[in-house]
């Protein structure tokens, strides 16, 4: 799956540590971030997907991911 417009996906050094840790892979944290039920906190947004959630920042069509961790583990 494509994220639309072809929008660069950046995960940071802990989100690329996080996602081996967890067992979640980049499609389904793309998914999450278009999908997803969004809550906004200063200059950050925090999606919830099918059990996870993926905290990001999004300028024109870059997201630049911040962490991501299972909700009830």
């Amino acid at each position: 799956m494509e994220s639309p417009k072809r929008c660069s996906f950046r995960p940071s050094r802990h989100a690329k540590d996080k996602m081996i840790e967890t067992g979640i892979p980049k499609i389904e944290i793309l998914e999450g971030i278009i999908k997803g039920a969004k809550k906004i906190f200063k200059d950050k947004i925090v999606t919830t997907f099918r059990g996870f959630d993926v905290v990001y920042k999004q300028l024109p069509c870059n997201y630049f991911v911040i962490t991501v961790y299972w909700k009830n583990r």
